[in-house]
């Protein structure tokens, strides 16, 4: 823009933006580049007169600007510099008015709003810099008003590297961003020609405390990565440490923090930095030999993950493992980087979570109380040997290269088929001919005792969902995520199935029924009526109560709202049927992804009570035919016995109905009190036997192992909406005394059907600039109120603060993606042995 234009835009500033009546713009041109009817020609469509100011018309111009023509604006040129205060007759005038500086350097000062003693020497140290009209733009757009010296800098500097504040830490950013080799590095070679790279160093070495006189862009990635590796490192490499000493390790370790919240693209550029740096610092070697207390908080390095685990893996097989303590340092890493990004990392550690669980579980079997009933046993603890054991094998069979985990997976297999199953099968053996049942609730009675006293005594519309060989430890998962809806609540409890346990039996005894039998050709009748497919069952639940229907859960899941409304119109009571894990377990060729299955029953049955639960469905039943055995190494000989003879109504490789049946040492008639099916001979396999023949033997039912015959009663009600939980400070004096800040967060209310947990980011700030490194966390704790207390570690950037200055730590509530503010509470600094 030159002189003339920049006059043009005085003259529309004043007049137009600042909204004045009238203006006097002086203008000092002591090179007398312009006449002032040069002057008065460009300007003919400027509302303003042009006057020439000399050094003795002062009186004459002030009577006619400030008499004559008091309502006009006037340019006032002169050839001549500014005279002093003393010598200007017309300073009054200045005063109100305004002057105008040809001077490029002047005029720039003024329109950034910057002194021009202090730019002057910028600009002609760094000419360079301002020669181009698109620098100058942008430069502008990022300086602040009033800028110091070193905030000239930083904006010269955000320019060249394409930051879009003049912020060091988005300078650094953007400067890594393009690599770490100078000679390859155009941002780097731009603020060389254009700027400085000495003085760029002096001011990175102050702001990061850089201590080297051999600065490099590779030594400085290393050196904010070190910090950010050393701030959670509970020992000291003297190596490393006396390489990369600074002052200012919390302010290295937040911008690597914050540069870890970047966009995508950036984000992955400091993915690679930090697998190079890995490599460079030998991580391995580091700590390969050290306790894991010293390293389980760190998140730099992709590398310590697998260590942990490779460790962890070693302690399992070796039984040495301190196994609450693992547990927590795995659940902790889950939120931690690499795990979010990394699916092999999260995969892994979710595996040995489930890998700690069934080793600590394992006590279970050794406390098994011989005085107590196996099916009570089982619902107590013992069943959550077989869900941990299900989700270890889904998590390590889905590992891509899961060759690390071998030994423990054969480990764990070996211990689960060879003692805990083996103990299963002696005690439902000895169950069986004890009849020592226990006083649990019967599969048979379900509908008497849990549905009609609802329809009887309530107008409310009941669902009943029966999910195919959904068994007990599976219907626990499952209630664990529907209690984590927030205007739900679900409970669990177990019902015994009838026996055999097969789907046509177990089918029927949950529909409503007085006698059960069996025609020649298999199929079950309640009440003389046949219970296989959905329009017998309809037939049925009508009988019972003319409001019932029976649909399919995969079509009712394809229903829009409104044809929901038309099929469900006028019913009270609707039976919906699915199918999954049977459906996978009865096949040869599917069998072995039984446990992937139980983890889709899971999902679909979750989405199914999440779509009724929107149609305003208060009162939901979940549960099973039967449950099932599932052995996933290949079955033995042993384990095979000798099939049923005789006349055959229907049977499996666990059991067989008919008539004038022979059985060996192998099987067991089923005694009278465990099954209601009338007028037919009953067998099953012993333990966990199959009976030899065809069909499936890693998948299989119809037995009385607590696995097949405890199955899940989910009720699950529509409630009022849950609220978060509310946190507070448990700090008598909040006063910061080191860089280093131990908060304990105590959670006011335990986790119930009326609060749901919270999850918050938290960090200090001071005057609105975030001061620490961010937390997040998620406060979901059960228990009395001495349990809910966590102690979350803040560490301040290393800078003066007064004594007595305030600031606050600032939380913010984290739902999906969606953020909230929750609470700001202020602190006071009291920091004697400052840092300057």
């Amino acid at each position: 823009m030159n002189v003339i234009e920049l006059l043009k835009e005085r003259i529309d500033d004043e007049l137009y933006k600042k909204n004045k009546p009238r203006t006097v713009i002086f203008w000092y041109d002591e090179q007398g580049d312009y006449t002032v009817s040069e002057l008065k020609e460009i300007l003919t469509e400027q509302p303003i007169h042009i006057r020439k100011l000399t050094r003795n018309n002062f009186f004459t111009l002030k009577l006619e600007i400030e008499l004559e023509k008091k309502r006009d604006s006037f340019l006032l040129y002169a050839d001549f510099a500014k005279p002093s205060i003393e010598d200007n007759f017309l300073l009054d005038m200045e005063l109100y008015g305004t002057e105008f500086k040809a001077d490029t350097n002047a005029l720039l000062a003024e329109q950034l709003q910057v002194s021009d003693a202090i730019l002057r020497p910028l600009i002609k140290e760094y000419d360079e810099f301002f020669k181009s009209a698109e620098r100058n733009n942008k430069f502008k757009k990022v300086i602040p008003p009033n800028a110091t010296e070193r905030e000239i800098e930083y904006a010269m500097l955000a320019v060249l590297t394409g930051a879009p504040i003049a912020n060091l830490e988005a300078i650094t950013r953007h400067l890594l961003i393009r690599g770490l080799q100078e000679d390859s590095n155009e941002v780097y070679k731009s603020i060389s020609k254009r700027f400085s790279t000495n003085r760029m160093w002096e001011l990175l070495a102050g702001y990061f405390g850089l201590n080297s006189n051999d600065l490099t862009l590779q030594f400085l990635m290393e050196h904010v990565l070190y910090a950010h590796f050393k701030r959670h490192a509970q020992f000291e490499e003297q190596s490393l440490q006396e390489k990369y000493e600074t002052t200012r390790g919390n302010v290295c370790a937040l911008f690597v923090d914050d540069w870890l919240h970047t966009k995508e693209s950036e984000v992955k550029v400091l993915e690679t930095y930090m697998k190079e740096v890995e490599q460079r610092f030998s991580i391995i070697d580091l700590l390969r030999e050290r306790p894991i207390e010293q390293f389980a908080d760190i998140s730099t390095f992709p590398i310590i993950d697998h260590l942990l685990i490779n460790r962890l893996t070693v302690e399992l097989l070796h039984q040495t493992s301190k196994l609450d303590t693992w547990k927590e340092i795995l659940n902790k890493r889950l939120k931690m980087h690499w795990a979010k990004r990394n699916k092999r990392i999260r995969n892994l550690l979710n595996v040995m979570i489930d890998a700690v669980d069934l080793t600590k579980y394992k006590v279970f079997l050794k406390q098994y109380d011989t005085r107590e009933p196996l099916y009570v046993q089982y619902t107590s603890e013992l069943y959550l040997i077989d869900h941990a054991y299900r989700r270890f094998m889904t998590g390590y069979m889905q590992l891509e290269n899961n060759e690390m985990l071998e030994t423990l997976a054969e480990q764990l297999t070996n211990w689960y088929e060879n003692k805990y199953l083996l103990k299963i099968a002696q005690e439902t053996n000895y169950l069986l001919e004890t009849l020592e049942v226990g006083k649990l609730p019967k599969q048979v009675e379900f509908y008497n005792n849990f549905v009609r006293p609802i329809l009887d005594k309530e107008s409310t519309r009941v669902f009943v969902i029966i999910s195919d060989a959904v068994r007990y430890e599976v219907g626990a998962e499952l209630v664990s995520r529907l209690n984590s809806r927030s205007n739900g609540a679900a409970s669990i409890s177990p019902l015994v199935a009838n026996l055999p346990t097969y789907t046509q039996l177990g089918m029927a005894s949950l529909l409503p029924h007085k006698v059960l039998t069996i025609t020649e050709n298999g199929t079950v009748l309640a009440d003389d009526e046949p219970t296989n497919g959905l329009a017998n069952r309809t037939k049925i639940l009508q009988a019972a109560h003319p409001e019932g229907i029976a649909y399919r859960l995969t079509d009712l899941l394809d229903w829009s709202r409104t044809t929901a409304d038309e099929n469900l119109k006028g019913k009270r009571l609707v039976y919906l049927y699915h199918d999954v894990v049977d459906a996978v377990g009865d096949s040869t060729k599917s069998e072995r992804d039984t446990y992937i299955a139980a983890d889709r029953a899971i999902k679909e049955l979750s989405k199914a009570v999440d779509r009724l639960s929107n149609w305003q469905a208060k009162r939901i039943f979940i549960t099973a035919d039967h449950g099932f055995l599932y052995r996933y190494p290949k079955i033995g000989n042993d384990s095979k016995v000798v099939s049923v003879k005789g006349e055959i109504i229907d049977s499996n490789r666990r059991f067989a109905l008919g008539y004038n049946l022979q059985i060996d040492d192998g099987a067991i008639n089923v005694p009278d009190g465990f099954s209601t099916l009338e007028g037919v001979e009953k067998v099953i396999a012993k333990g966990v036997n199959r009976f030899i023949g065809g069909g499936g033997l890693q998948f299989v039912h119809g037995g009385a192992t607590p696995q097949e015959v405890v199955v899940p009663l989910i009720d699950y009600r529509r409630t009022a909406q849950a609220i978060p939980v509310e946190l507070s400070v448990a700090m008598p004096k909040r006063v910061i005394t080191g860089f280093r800040i131990q908060v304990p967060i105590y959670q006011e209310q335990s986790i119930s059907q009326e609060f749901k947990g919270r999850t918050i980011r938290a960090a200090f700030y001071l005057n609105g600039e975030r001061i620490s490194n961010e937390i997040e966390w998620t406060f979901d704790m059960i228990g009395e109120n001495y349990e809910r207390s966590v102690q979350l570690i803040f560490n301040l950037v290393e800078n003066y603060y007064p004594t007595g200055q305030t600031c606050e730590l600032k939380m913010v509530t984290v739902e999906d993606d969606k953020v909230t503010p929750y609470r700001e509470i202020e602190f006071t600094i009291h920091m004697y042995n400052a840092l300057y």
